[in-house]
Order: C-alpha cells, then structure tokens, then sequence
C-alpha cells in the first residue's frame, strides 16, 4: 500500500466534493439573478432583491492595519517561500479575518439598512498591500499578550471558559508590526518581499451593489437587506458585473472543472494507493 498516494488522494475527493457544493450553490444563485432586475431603494419589497447606493453610517470599524474607519473589511497576511527542491516560490497564507458592522445603502428614492451578518464582498472598492520597513513581525509574546486580553474581554471572570478556543482573533490580527509601510501593488518590490500584510475595505462613501433578501423592520430605515438563511445569497460588489446570472454561470463552471480534475486526480491516486494500479 502506497499510504501517501491515498491519503492525498482522499484529500483531493474531499476537496472535489466541497467545491461541487459551492458549484451547486453558485448555479442556484445564477437562477435567482436571472430572474432579478436592478430596483430603486424606494421600490424593494420584501424578498430577493438587487440593488444599489452610497454607503451611510452612524459608526464604523477600523481595518487592522492602517486603523481605516470602514463598515466592512477583510485582512490576510502571507508569506512568500520556495518549495524544497524547486526554483519557483509560493506565497502562503499566515492569518486572515475580517469585521463589519450595519450600514445603509442610499439612493436619490430613499434609503435601507444592510445588516452584513453572513453576507460575502465579492469585490472591494479598497486595498493596500503592506510590509514591516525593518521585515519584523509581532514577538510571540505579545501576540500570547494580546490573545490572553482578548479572551478576557469574550469570557469575563467567573463565565466559564470553552475548552477549545480559536487562538487566532478574526476581526484583527495577532501580528501587527510597528514599521508597515504601503508598497505598489504590482511592483518589484511586492513581488520580491518575503512577508506581506494585506487589507481591503468598504468605507462610508463608496457606491456598492447588493443582492439580498429584504425585510421590514430596519433600524433607521423602514426595511433592511439581510442573509435570511444559510442558502440565501447576500454578496456586496464595486461592480454590478459581479452580481450578474452571467458571473454566476461562470463561477459555476470553473468551480466544477477544477472539482472534476479534482475529483478523476483522487481516484487515480486512491487506486495507486491501494496497490490497484502499477
């Protein structure tokens, strides 16, 4: 039995069957874009709806790394690395997170809560690419610091504690150099730098696009767009493009030929594995 082939090859059918699901998804809400047209705030009724506005708020959160007042933000830091043995480098993921809060949408008609509770950015209309000026990260006993301050503020004394907690913060990052300084995205010097701190973020002003349920019953507005369950959409874009029968159509397909090479790759490796084929 060749243990390495079919435990990789176990790994590459699971990894088929998560991305089937996520096809599957994509061609219902390819469906349910089809049948939308874009609406005016004034004119949402209650169910699926897509629409658009400038981004209005009474309170914000601040990204990260550059402390951006923002309503939603996504953060990632990598590092880049070359493979045992080979030439080309790869760049991997350390920690990544993000944070939003409600926000309205408003249009010349009127306006509407966004409440951002499960919902997805496709694509933000903000992003920095950063790097430590001196190429120090975070020591480790700050990030323990911070993570114990963290864990106090979620589980105050005398409330139990879970057992297994997340020892990474997901609305900010444990490691947050003091020297970050903005590179160009696209340049030699972000290409060749070895640790990189990424943020991207929606801030009050921004024109975005929204499909979602609406409801009644906003805070400040007389409706509100939510995520009202699991399998129903809410995804936030710079461009309405994004949010067309057509882009889901398209995330369907690549989704389900990489999950189809996925897929015939495990069973050959399983077979292999399993001493079934030289």
């Amino acid at each position: 039995m060749n243990t390495p082939a079919l435990l990789f090859g176990l790994g590459s059918i699971g990894a088929a069957v998560f991305l089937f699901r996520l096809a599957r998804q994509e061609l219902s809400n390819k469906r349910l874009a089809t049948a939308l047209k874009m609406s005016c705030i004034k004119d949402i009724k209650n169910g699926l709806c897509l629409t658009a506005g400038e981004v209005e708020t009474d309170s914000t959160v601040e990204t990260p790394y550059t402390r951006t007042p923002s309503v939603w933000y996504r953060y990632e830091a990598t590092r880049r690395r070359s493979r045992q043995g080979q030439v080309k480098w790869v760049e991997t993921s350390l920690a990544g997170g993000g944070q939003s809060c409600a926000f309205f949408l408003k249009d010349d008609t009127g306006r509407i809560e966004i409440a951002p509770d499960g919902g997805q950015v496709v694509t933000y209309p903000h992003n920095r690419i950063l790097k430590s000026q001196s190429g120090s990260s975070t020591s480790l006993g700050d990030r323990i610091k911070k993570l114990k301050e963290t864990d106090r503020k979620k589980n105050p004394d005398g409330q139990k504690k879970p057992f297994f907690r997340k020892m990474e913060i997901e609305d900010e990052p444990l490691d947050i150099p003091h020297d970050l300084v903005e590179l160009t995205s696209g340049s030699p010097e972000a290409k060749k730098t070895l640790r990189k701190y990424y943020e991207k973020w929606i801030q009050p002003g921004d024109y975005v696009f929204v499909l979602g349920t609406a409801l009644t019953g906003g805070s400040g507005s007389s409706m509100k767009i939510v995520k009202a369950k699991k399998s129903s959409p809410l995804f936030l874009s710079m461009n309405a493009q994004d949010l067309t029968a057509k882009a889901f159509q398209n995330n369907f397909m690549v989704m389900s030929l990489i999950g189809l090479s996925l897929g015939l790759l495990g069973v050959v490796l399983v077979l292999i594995g399993l001493g079934l084929v030289g």
